[in-house]
C-alpha cells in the first residue's frame, strides 16, 4: 500500500481556485489568507450565515489539486457546508515549491503539510467566529492527510475522509482519534477501499467513533461530483455527520 500511494501522490500543479458565482448554493467564497508557522495559507473562506459563533470545516484537496471543473465541484461542497451553519474553507496547502516538484514527495512534505493544516484550524479556534469546534474533509490525498492531522492536534473534533487511508507517513506517532466518517468506493483503482477499511480499524481499536461508507461499484473521485449519485450521497452524510459532532445536531436512533 505504502508504495502505491507513493507512486499516485506525486505532486501536480494546481490552479488556484476562486469563488465561483455558478454555485447553486446562494453562499459565496472570499478568498484569504492564514497565518501558520511555515507561511501564510490561501483559503476560500465561505462564511455561513449569522454572525453566532459557528463552528468550521477544513477542505483538503487531492494531488491533482484544484482546477478546471473542480474548481465548481468544490465550491458548491464548501458553500453546502456553510449553507447548513459551518464554516467552510477550501486550504491550499501546497507551497510554490511542493508545485514545481522541488520538495521531494507526498512522504517527504506529509508531517509539515498535517502540521500547516493544524496551524490553520489552530488560528481558526481562536477567533471569535468560532464555537470551539473544527473538522477536517479530505479527499484522496487530502484524506490522508487529515488522517495524520488529527493525530497531531486532538483539538480537532471531527473528520471525514474520502478515498484515504491510515497516517502511514507519521513515524511513531501514538494514535489518537476523534470520530471520524470514511466514504470509499469498492471499485477504486487508485487507493483500494482495503485501505478505507484498515484506516477504520485502526480508528476502533483506538476507541474512536467510526463510521465507514462503501459505494459497491464505484471508483476513485466521486467527492465533489455533485452529477454522481453516491457524491450526492457522501455531501449528505458529511452534513449530517458534523451537524452531529459540530452543533450537537441528535443522532439518528
Amino acid at each position: 500500500m505504502k508504495q502505491l500511494i507513493i507512486c499516485i501522490a506525486a505532486l501536480l500543479p494546481l490552479a488556484f481556485f476562486a469563488p465561483d458565482a455558478k454555485a447553486d448554493v446562494d453562499v459565496q467564497g472570499t478568498e484569504m489568507k492564514i497565518p501558520a508557522r511555515e507561511r501564510e495559507v490561501r483559503v476560500i473562506h465561505f462564511h455561513a450565515p449569522g454572525e453566532a459563533p459557528r463552528p468550521t470545516a477544513l477542505m483538503l484537496h487531492g494531488a491533482g489539486g484544484i482546477s478546471g471543473k473542480r474548481i465548481a465541484d468544490y465550491n458548491h461542497y464548501a458553500a453546502t457546508l456553510a449553507s447548513a451553519g459551518i464554516d467552510a474553507y477550501i486550504v491550499y496547502y501546497y507551497s510554490r515549491a511542493d508545485e514545481e516538484g522541488r520538495n521531494g514527495e507526498f512522504e517527504d512534505r506529509y508531517e509539515s503539510w498535517a502540521r500547516l493544516i493544524d496551524d490553520v484550524a489552530d488560528n481558526i479556534l481562536r477567533q471569535k467566529q468560532s464555537n470551539g469546534k473544527i473538522a477536517l474533509v479530505g479527499f484522496s490525498n487530502g484524506g490522508i492527510l487529515a488522517a495524520g492531522a488529527v493525530v497531531l492536534d486532538p483539538k480537532i473534533s471531527a473528520a471525514v475522509v474520502y478515498y484515504g487511508t491510515e497516517p502511514w507517513p507519521l513515524k511513531n506517532v501514538v494514535r489518537h482519534y476523534p470520530p471520524l466518517l470514511i466514504l470509499h468506493g469498492t471499485a477504486d483503482q487508485i487507493i483500494p477501499v482495503e485501505a478505507g477499511e484498515e484506516l477504520a480499524r485502526d480508528a476502533k481499536a483506538q476507541g474512536g467513533r467510526v463510521e465507514l461508507v462503501t459505494y459497491p461499484g464505484e471508483a476513485h473521485g466521486f467527492g465533489t461530483n455533485m452529477n454522481n449519485k453516491n457524491g450526492v450521497d457522501g455531501l449528505s452524510r458529511t452534513v449530517k455527520f458534523l451537524k452531529e459532532e459540530l452543533l450537537g445536531a441528535a443522532k439518528a436512533p
